[in-house]
Parts: structure tokens; C-alpha cells; sequence
């Protein structure tokens, strides 16, 4: 480069002309580094940038110190900040009445639905056990050694998986079930519920669907452009970077591209997230209002007796191409099975198209097509046989 690099002065939030290195020669890992070190301490990412990247944020310090519920004390602390009351004991419990309903709806349904699979299962076995007898009289050992090879082990490996499921679901239910709904909120979906509780009053939020899960998107709004700022990042990468202690990584190779460089020096931040194709899940679930996207404003309201709300603003995008609008003032139960539902929406899209990505019929269905014309040709015989 002919002119000297551009980089973020430490001590705001505008570009300098200065002496530090050249971030094209940088690796990946140490360019992003200083970006983040950088970019999330300035004064306009404040508290986006601390809570993602300070040693103090109540997402780093709850994994140390677990009796101190840190992320009601941080949003407390912010809504006084903003000129705010602190978030009402009653509003807390009528989410963590929501979260307590939901988590067990949940959990039955996870139950519930191994069981089902089991009886199915068991179904299938002594109707294979059935076709394993014709075969073996009629001496058709291609079709005996596909029931012994394939489909009974098949069976015996999918039964452990969901009894393993089923005992998994009930020891996380039990464990979880009397947190607070804020504890177990992802981190994405946390910090986006201080927009909503009008703790962070000049934010505003927005979550999409990925190949990845959810990405959640943060912007300054009515900001002059010298205070403006935006960021995006998956509740994957937080997983990863609170979970693991993995440094911020979107996967760039060495060293940083010139699109990376230009990027290190804007006041926005917004990495490459590879959005899910619509029109490939309108085939898997047609006629389905499934929500695409889902974004929030919030308006901090006087009440008469000097305390302040919020009001929400919700705005679904839904994967017909139309939107719609709800709005939530003292209703937290409500709007977080909103949220909820969105995100529910979201997985599910992503549990489809992962199932329509598979490449091919699973294992069990192959074996029995495989073996379903042969058993027809099979002379005389048929499953109601006496003999059989």
C-alpha cells in the first residue's frame, strides 16, 4: 500500500493516519482481533461492544460466579442509566411464568414424540421379523442378510439414540427448572431483550435466519453519522466465543483481503452470512406464514406515576413476502413468546432444509425399497400367509 493505513484510533470512534501496523499483512485471527479490541471500546458501541468483548460482561462473568443472576443486575443498571426505573419484579415473573410453561411444553412434546417413535419402531421390528421368516423359507439370504445387516441393527441404533434423547431432556429440564427466563435465553436474544425492556433505548434490533441459526443484527438508531453504529453476529459465534474462549474468527483466509482492510476502518461492522433460499423452503412447507426475519423498535413511555415502559414494536417478514406488525406495551409474557415463536420458526426451517439436503432417502427407507419388490415376487407368499 502506497499511503499509510487507516486504522480506528483507540480513543474514539473516527479513522486516523497513524503508526500502527499495516492490517493487510496481518493474519486473519490477529487483523480481527485488533478490530474488535478496537471497535467494540468505542464510545458509540456502548454497551453492544462490552457486553460482546469485555473481561465484565455478565455473559463472561455468569460462567464464573453462577450464584449472581448478572444479567437482571446489567439491565438494571442500564435502564437507571437511561434515565429509566429498574425492570419490575412483576414484569421479570411474568416471564419466568412463560419460560417455566414453555420449557415443560417443550419437553413433554420432546418426550412424547421419542415414545411415539419407540411404539413405531416397535412395529416395524416384528413386521421385519415377519419378512425375515418368508425370506429365510423361501432361502433368500440377500433378503435375510438386509433385515440381520441393516434394518434390525438400524432399528436397535435409532431406539438408544431417542431413549438417550428422552433421558437427555428430562435431566436439562430438571436442572433448569427454576431458572429465571433471562438466564436462559440465548445471548443474541438476551441482549436484544435489552432493546425491548427499554434499558438500551437508542438500539434497535433484528434477527435473521442462516445456514448457521440465527444472526442478530444492532443499530444505532436516529443517529447522526458521526455517532452511528451497527453490528451482526450469530448466536453461533457467541456460543463459541463465550463457551469456548474462541477469539472473534468469520473464517477469512491469510492474510486479510483488501474487502477486509476497507472493512476494519468503516464504523459498521457486517460480516458475510449465507441467508436460507426461500423459495426452496416454500417447496418443503407450502402455504406456511413461517417467519423469515423479525425486527423490533422501542418507544420509552411516561406513566403517570413518573415510572417508565416500553413500548415494542414487532415486525415479522414472513416467507410469503408479507409482513406484519404487533405491538406489546406491559406485556413481557407476550412478547417473548413472540420472540420465541419466530425463533421456533426459524429452526424449524432449518431442521426442513437440512432434511431436504440429506441427498438421498436415510438408511431404513433404502433397505426397505430395496427389499420390497423382491418380497412381492416371492412366490405365494405374503405377509397374512398362516405360514408366515
Amino acid at each position: 500500500m502506497d499511503e499509510e493505513p487507516r486504522v480506528f484510533s483507540s480513543a474514539g470512534a473516527t479513522c486516523e493516519t497513524c503508526k500502527r501496523p499495516d492490517l493487510s499483512n496481518m493474519t486473519w485471527d490477529d487483523g480481527i482481533k485488533s478490530f474488535f479490541t478496537t471497535f467494540l471500546a468505542t464510545p458509540r458501541m456502548w454497551p453492544i461492544g462490552y457486553i460482546l468483548d469485555s473481561p465484565y460482561s455478565p455473559l463472561r462473568l455468569e460462567r464464573h460466579i453462577t450464584t449472581t443472576n448478572w444479567r437482571d443486575a446489567f439491565e438494571d443498571l442500564l435502564a437507571l442509566e437511561a434515565g429509566g426505573s429498574m425492570i419490575s419484579e412483576e414484569s421479570r415473573e411474568a416471564e419466568n411464568r412463560y419460560a417455566a410453561r414453555n420449557r415443560f411444553e417443550i419437553a413433554s412434546r420432546s418426550i412424547s414424540a421419542s415414545n411415539l417413535i419407540l411404539q413405531e419402531n416397535h412395529k416395524f421390528e416384528n413386521q421385519y421379523r415377519k419378512l425375515q421368516k418368508i425370506a429365510m423359507k423361501q432361502e433368500n439370504n440377500r433378503i435375510v442378510d438386509i433385515i440381520n445387516e441393516n434394518l434390525l441393527p438400524f432399528i436397535k441404533s435409532h431406539n438408544e439414540s431417542h431413549v438417550a434423547t428422552a433421558r437427555q431432556t428430562t435431566a436439562h429440564y430438571e436442572s433448569h427448572k427454576n431458572s429465571t427466563a433471562s438466564s436462559l435465553k440465548p445471548r443474541g436474544q438476551w441482549i436484544a431483550s435489552l432493546v425491548d425492556s427499554g434499558a438500551l433505548p437508542t438500539w434497535n434490533w433484528q434477527v435473521r435466519n442462516s445456514k448457521d441459526g440465527p444472526v442478530m443484527g444492532f443499530n444505532k438508531r436516529n443517529a447522526p453519522p458521526e455517532l452511528h453504529a451497527s453490528i451482526m453476529i450469530s448466536e453461533l459465534e457467541l456460543r463459541k466465543i463465550f463457551n469456548e474462549g474462541q477469539p472473534h474468527n468469520f473464517g477469512s483466509p491469510d492474510p486479510l483481503p483488501p474487502t477486509a482492510v476497507k472493512a476494519l476502518v468503516d464504523p459498521t461492522y457486517t460480516p458475510s452470512y449465507v441467508e436460507l433460499p426461500v423459495d426452496v423452503f416454500k417447496k418443503f412447507r407450502p402455504g406456511k406464514a413461517s417467519i423469515m426475519a423479525q425486527s423490533a423498535d422501542t418507544e420509552v413511555l411516561k406513566m403517570p406515576d413518573g415510572s417508565t415502559c416500553a413500548k415494542v414494536k414487532i415486525t415479522n417478514s414472513l416467507a410469503d413476502g408479507t409482513t406484519e406488525t404487533k405491538e406489546f406495551v406491559q406485556k413481557p409474557a407476550e412478547l417473548l413468546e413472540e420472540i420465541e415463536n419466530a425463533r421456533k420458526s426459524m429452526q424449524m426451517m432449518l431442521l426442513g432444509l437440512a432434511n431436504m439436503s440429506q441427498g438421498g432417502p436415510d438408511p431404513l427407507r433404502q433397505a426397505i425399497e430395496d427389499i420390497t419388490g423382491e418380497l412381492e415376487r416371492l412366490e405365494g407368499q405374503s405377509l397374512d400367509s398362516p405360514d408366515s
